[in-house]
């Protein structure tokens, strides 16, 4: 997963607090030209105090829909994207979970039900024959298996956390877990909102539950009676940004795990962590080592997290590159985030 695909979902954000400090601009008119004399501006300013509430209701009916509509639209994107890595990561259908590929079958078979049923939309374009042919794929080619992507995200229309959650928890992901890990590490999205997170649930989402039940309200046509002002919405479309981006490092570090098990190999014999933890030194053989490589660090709270190797010394010289039979000891610079107690990967010798 790239990270230009959490770009997009960045860039949809800063349109939306791009259109609130529009609103913010355009109410200042109406404030600033109590003494103009320009035609233009008084027609503005008095166009904007007649339409005053209906127009309030109408941005907040715009924002909350196109808010929730990112959540949807950038959750699914990264499911399907997740899955579609997965086969270029792990060599073989059965080294995957038994839960994953029951459900892998389960999910794809209803998917071909609804695709048979001709009743929506969204599954216009699918073919059954191709959900049929991936999953006869992993039966009869484990080595060459293909997924359906898009059956891991049959889309609710009522994405509350629990329901993302559920999406996830077909990747054998407990997201309320993850979410609470990434959150509470250093500027985490959680870190500055609530203590004791470790002992809280999925009221930690309540935000993103507010967000669909206020959808709920709009698109089903609600008389809507509780408008938030753009301060508050600022609140959420922060916090959506840092669950978002808290989603997406989730799959990420799921799929890191699965390179570290199927890619790497583990450091049996770390030497020491040191200057700040940016250098770790320890023991290899039989592989080759490359600036600009990356070793997968297992973290305390369960992560996995890639760090690029920035520099390479053995014997106090520098290397952008080492081939190593014997056992030997060297050290590499990885920048920072490293310390004692984590479980260091290095990729496997080709």
């Amino acid at each position: 997963m790239q990270d230009e695909i959490l770009d997009l979902f960045t860039k949809d954000i800063n349109n939306i607090r791009e259109y609130m400090k529009y609103i913010d601009l355009v109410n200042n008119v109406e404030i600033s030209t109590l003494d103009s004399s320009n035609t233009a501006l008084v027609e503005l300013r008095d166009h904007l105090h007649s339409f005053g509430l209906s127009k309030k209701i109408f941005e907040y009916k715009s924002i909350t829909i196109s808010l929730y509509g990112i959540l949807e639209k950038h959750i699914g994107i990264w499911i399907k994207e997740y899955i579609a890595q997965l086969p270029k990561i792990v060599n073989n259908y059965n080294h995957l979970s038994d839960k994953f590929r029951e459900d892998h079958f389960s999910l794809s078979m209803k998917l071909i039900s609804l695709i048979s049923e001709k009743r929506h939309a969204k599954y216009e374009g699918m073919i059954r024959e191709d959900i049929l042919a991936k999953l006869n794929s992993c039966i009869e080619k484990p080595l060459h298996f293909q997924l359906n992507s898009d059956a891991f995200y049959l889309r609710s229309g009522n994405l509350k956390h629990v329901k993302i959650a559920e999406a996830l928890a077909y990747l054998d992901i407990d997201l309320t877990s993850s979410l609470k890990n990434i959150g509470q590490r250093p500027k985490g999205f959680l870190s500055d909102r609530f203590s004791n997170i470790g002992n809280k649930g999925d009221e930690l989402f309540r935000l993103i539950d507010d967000l669909v039940a206020r959808r709920n309200d709009v698109s089903h046509g609600e008389d809507v009676d509780n408008i938030i002002s753009i301060s508050e919405f600022s609140e959420l479309v922060d916090f959506l940004e840092g669950y978002g981006r808290a989603v997406f490092q989730t799959l990420i570090e799921k799929l890191n795990q699965f390179e570290a098990i199927h890619s790497y190999t583990e450091i049996s014999n770390v030497i020491k962590v040191f200057k700040s933890g940016s250098v770790l030194c320890f023991e290899i053989e039989n592989n080759e080592i490359c600036v600009g490589d990356n070793i997968i660090v297992n973290l305390l709270d369960g992560g996995f997290i890639k760090k690029e190797i920035l520099g390479i010394q053995k014997n106090n010289e520098d290397f952008t590159k080492l081939t190593i039979k014997e056992p030997e000891a060297i050290g590499i610079n990885v920048g920072n985030g490293i310390s004692k107690g984590q479980t260091f990967f290095i990729k496997k010798s080709s």
